[in-house]
């Protein structure tokens, strides 16, 4: 129990330190003086969880992610948007995104070029675009990459990396 606290006092710490060194930094800005509670957040008398609170002037600020917990339901940032309990649906598949950047980049239907999803990030499809290189003599080979792509997962728009 005493590690926990002392972690969450150095993060507190940290935190505050790091905020206070942003705003000297910033020009134009305005230094503010607020408190940071641990509070417990109740829904309908039951304590559902705790969380980390800001109070600045007589304001309660608690993340959106523990209230969307305490109340059981999903939490998601879609592009301007902050949604709690229903999601918006994805609109782009993996295989459109895979066929917009094809499209848009004029990939050509190659064996040895892929088009592959290679992760997420946020609200987008991380696209790579790369072709197999062989040896000539059969000894290995190695990837050539043409391009590595952002596709929206609900406009389909498409952002080069590079």
């Amino acid at each position: 129990m005493k590690d926990k606290l002392k972690g969450l006092v150095i993060g507190i710490v940290i935190g505050s330190m790091l905020t206070g060194a942003t705003a000297f930094a910033a020009s134009g800005t305005t230094n503010i003086k607020v408190a940071i509670q641990t509070l417990g957040i109740y829904v309908d008398g039951t304590k559902k969880t705790s969380a980390d609170a800001i109070i600045y002037k007589g304001t309660t600020y608690v993340p959106a992610r523990s209230v969307s917990k305490a109340i059981g339901k999903d939490i998601g940032l879609v592009n301007d948007g902050l949604f709690i309990g229903k999601q918006p649906q994805i609109k782009v598949t993996e295989t459109q995104a895979i066929k917009l950047v094809r499209d848009k980049y004029k990939v050509p239907n190659n064996p040895k070029v892929y088009v592959d999803v290679d992760h997420y990030e946020g609200n987008s499809y991380v696209v790579h675009v790369y072709e197999v290189v062989m040896e000539e003599d059969g000894s290995g080979g190695h990837t050539a990459t043409w391009g590595w792509y952002y596709v929206d997962k609900f406009s389909g728009s498409i952002t080069s990396m590079f």
